[in-house]
This record gives structure tokens, sequence and C-alpha cells, in this order.
């Protein structure tokens, strides 16, 4: 193991988690346990569930489809700006 990683126990659903991470990842970490607990709290609130792997279960259907809605609208955005860059190249070939 890595003497520079440090090592962090985090919370989830019930249960605790050993990790060693980098100190700098610790925040993320912590934040990214916090909200994977809200939502399955949420989901356990709003529908009839039978135990906490069908809450997890949702959190990550959630989870990664915001991921992927993400990579989505980056790679949309990335083709507007390439769209941009052509028009722009466009017009100063034409002045040329």
């Amino acid at each position: 193991m890595d003497k520079d990683l440090l090592n962090i126990k985090l919370m989830v659903a019930d249960r605790l988690y050993p990790l060693s991470i980098a100190p700098s990842e610790e925040e993320s970490f912590r934040l990214a346990a916090k909200k994977i607990n809200e939502m399955i709290q949420t989901f356990e609130r709003h529908y009839d569930l039978r135990d906490k792997q069908d809450a997890i279960a949702m959190c990550a259907i959630v989870l990664a489809r915001q991921a992927s809605q993400e990579k989505l609208n980056e790679d949309d955005k990335q083709e507007q700006i390439t769209k941009k860059l052509q028009d722009i190249y466009a017009v100063l070939n034409s002045l040329a």
C-alpha cells in the first residue's frame, strides 16, 4: 500500500466501507457517500422498497444516468464549439 494514501471509513446504506484514497480525494468521497445516503432515504420515503438493495440499485441507475447525460452534454458542447470554429475559419478564409 502506498504510504501517501489516507485510510477513511464511509458509511453507506448502514454499512461501513474502509477505503484507501489520496488525501485530495477525501472531500469528494465523503460528499459522494452523503449524496448516496440522502438518495437512499428519499427512495425509501417515496417508494415501497423491499430492502436497501432496491434503494441502492435505484441510486446506481440515477447516478449512471446523470453521468451519461453529462457526457452527452459535453459531447454536444464540443460539437457546437467545433462548428463555431469552422464558421470562423470559413469567414477568415473568405476575407483572404
